[in-house]
């Protein structure tokens, strides 16, 4: 707006002056080799962070990522075709964020325009990145400015981006490896790139002040409602609070902080709030210190989530370390992976931390999870659990965030609450993340940046606080350089990452055993059942698969063909033999005479196990099919042979 314009400071991001670029490279050229001695012809490419360690720096960033994303992707639109990549790097110069032409992932690589990427001048003398964070200004280092020879190809357009308060946030950059050898061609990329990085900083500040009214300000009416000149936010007594990057930049109202509306503009705040509630019509009005005329814009507060009643004190009460251990130790059992996962459990639990459970199938993941829950200080709410796996995909959003009555035909009448929401005040545990789709990855991660969900069909947002912890067999990191897994999303899910063993890994398997057969024993005989040292010892040589789950399966299907007698090697499935049917001792052998009773008996204890098998796998005839160790079609062909039914097809 001219009529702050005037006072902008030459230093404070506006057009540089003649020469400007020049002497700030040349400024950047002496540091290289004075200060950080530097060796121009070090030919390595730039450095990039470790998984780990680039983690540490998009945590902080994560909220400002989401926002600036759209951003990018717009200039990414506008200059992919001319072979350039879009970086986000923090104030470090680290690459939090890109967007590149997957085609040329090997040229990114090898120029270090790559996630993770180390962008600074003490690593790499002249860069554009590394001027824009220490001169807060736009720039362009092109070709030969670079200080590094791998660098000198480059042609680099960089931008400062600015938070709220005035403090730099991040640097959104423009490169390219291939462009003509005058630098003026790239005169415009640096404007596009401008303007997206105030796309990001106005983005960014209607974001963090969306509880606020906001103005938008402009000399010409007819630019108002697509380029507004800056935004100004007022508190609920019409205090003005906040001014955008474009307007501080300009100067004229920075002393106007704290100050009402009234002793900075001709305007009431009464017309404010009319023109916000009555669709927002523009003002006329004029600032008072220059009177200048311009329009302003008013956007409405959002309104606040209303919570769910948080939990009573009584019911998040303080749990004794001596109960958490307990729950813990109780799962831990006697293998030392194990205890060292149960002791880190103990130490972040209750620290606002997302914890990732990683462990094959069957491992017992979700046994893990609800133990940590019982350790926690939400043990007395809810422990709410969801198989991204098993939920259809077109049914995942309802069932996830919820719906309200009509949004969708064959909703219930008055809608239903989504898991996130009734896992409130407790923990949402999601099992097999790794095969929620990608659009829901999306929703999921708005909802644990924001705490907030929206039903289906509804506009007004739900505050929720769970605990999350997540659990998946697959590998999240490789799905997420196959861009199956978005990578935000999964920074944001492994604050800890947690390893479960395998079965066959695991030091402590007598010892499952032994308990499994107390408590299933307990169950099925009111008694623990006994094991033979035969069947113990092929117990113990098997590799188990399918981990604790199939143990278990196995062990019931046992105590079950042995009436409750001292489990025998007859009673362990094939599968637990090597493939091989069991071979029954001399002592054991029978004679003709009574086979036939044997026989009808053993008949009898197959269908038993058969069906309790079915029952405990809720009739997927694949899960008890392998947990006995047999195909799918001998499992069917035992159903009709035994002339048992599943409940889903009673009604055929």
């Amino acid at each position: 707006m001219q009529w702050m314009a005037s006072n902008m400071p030459a230093e404070a991001g506006g057009p540089a002056g003649p020469g400007t670029d020049f002497s700030m490279i040349e400024r950047s050229r002496q540091r290289s080799f004075e200060l950080y001695r530097l060796d121009p012809g070090r030919g390595e490419p730039p450095r990039v962070l470790t998984t780990s360690a680039l983690k540490n720096h998009r945590e902080p960033m994560e909220r400002f990522m989401r926002i600036a994303r759209s951003g990018m992707e717009v200039l990414f639109g506008q200059i992919r075709e001319a072979g350039y990549v879009v970086l986000l790097t923090d104030t470090h110069g680290v690459a939090v964020d890109f967007i590149n032409n997957p085609l040329f992932d090997q040229d990114w690589r090898r120029a270090g325009l790559w996630l993770g990427s180390c962008w600074t001048e003490e690593k790499e003398g002249t860069c554009a990145v590394a001027l824009a964070n220490l001169e807060q200004r736009a720039i362009t280092v092109h070709h030969e400015e670079h200080f590094r020879a791998p660098n000198k190809k480059l042609t680099c357009s960089a931008v400062p981006i600015f938070g709220t308060d005035g403090r730099m946030l991040a640097v959104l950059d423009a490169s390219a490896i291939e462009s003509p050898d005058d630098k003026r061609s790239q005169h415009l990329v640096l404007q596009m790139v401008r303007s997206a990085a105030r796309m990001a900083e106005d983005a960014n500040f209607l974001h963090e002040f969306e509880h606020h009214s906001v103005l938008r300000l402009a000399r010409r009416r007819d630019f108002l409602e697509v380029s507004a000149d800056g935004m100004v936010a007022l508190d609920e007594a019409g205090r003005i609070v906040a001014i955008s990057q474009s307007l501080r930049e300009q100067g004229a109202l920075l002393p106007a902080l704290g100050h009402c509306i009234e002793e900075v503009f001709d305007l009431r705040f009464e017309q404010v709030m009319q023109a916000a509630h009555q669709g927002g019509y523009p003002l006329t009005t004029r600032h008072l210190a220059t009177g200048t005329q311009c329009f302003a814009l008013v956007r409405p507060p959002r309104r606040r989530p209303s919570a769910p009643a948080a939990p009573s004190a009584a019911a998040r009460r303080e749990v004794p370390p001596e109960a958490g251990a307990d729950a813990l130790q109780v799962i831990a059992g006697l293998d030392p992976q194990m205890q060292t996962n149960a002791q880190q459990a103990l130490r972040v639990l209750d620290k606002g931390l997302a914890i990732l459970l990683h462990g094959e199938s069957g491992s017992g993941k979700e046994a893990f999870a609800k133990a940590m829950h019982e350790a926690s200080a939400r043990r007395a709410q809810p422990f709410v659990a969801v198989n991204c796996a098993a939920i259809p995909e077109t049914l995942i959003e309802s069932e996830l965030f919820g719906y309200r009555e009509g949004a969708f035909t064959g909703a219930r009448s008055k809608g239903a609450r989504g898991k996130i929401a009734q896992a409130h005040g407790g923990t949402l545990f999601l099992d097999e993340i790794g095969d929620m789709p990608q659009a829901m990855q999306t929703r999921l991660l708005r909802v644990l940046a924001e705490r907030e969900v929206t039903p289906l069909g509804s506009e007004k947002p739900i505050a929720v606080d769970v605990q999350l912890i997540c659990a998946t067999h697959r590998d999240l990191r490789e799905m997420v350089a196959q861009g199956q897994f978005r990578l935000d999303l999964y920074y944001r899910l492994n604050s800890v990452t947690l390893e479960l063993p395998a079965l066959r890994d695991r030091a402590d398997k007598n010892a499952l055993i032994d308990s499994l057969l107390r408590e299933d024993g307990r169950q099925l005989y009111s008694r623990a059942v006994a094991i033979t040292a035969a069947a113990r010892d092929l117990l113990l040589r098997h590799d188990w698969p399918g981990n604790i789950r199939q143990l278990k399966n196995v062990l019931r299907t046992a105590m079950a063909l042995s009436g409750g007698e001292a489990i025998a090697p007859e009673h362990l499935p094939a599968e637990v033999h090597g493939g091989q049917p069991p071979v029954l001792p001399p002592e054991r052998m029978l004679s003709l005479g009574s086979m036939q009773e044997v026989m009808v008996a053993q008949v009898h204890d197959e269908r038993t196990a058969l069906l309790q098998a079915l029952k405990t796998h809720h009739w997927n005839v694949t899960e008890a099919a392998r947990s006995l160790g047999l195909s799918r079609a001998t499992v069917y062909r035992h159903m009709q042979r035994w002339e048992i039914v599943s409940p889903n097809r009673l009604g055929d």
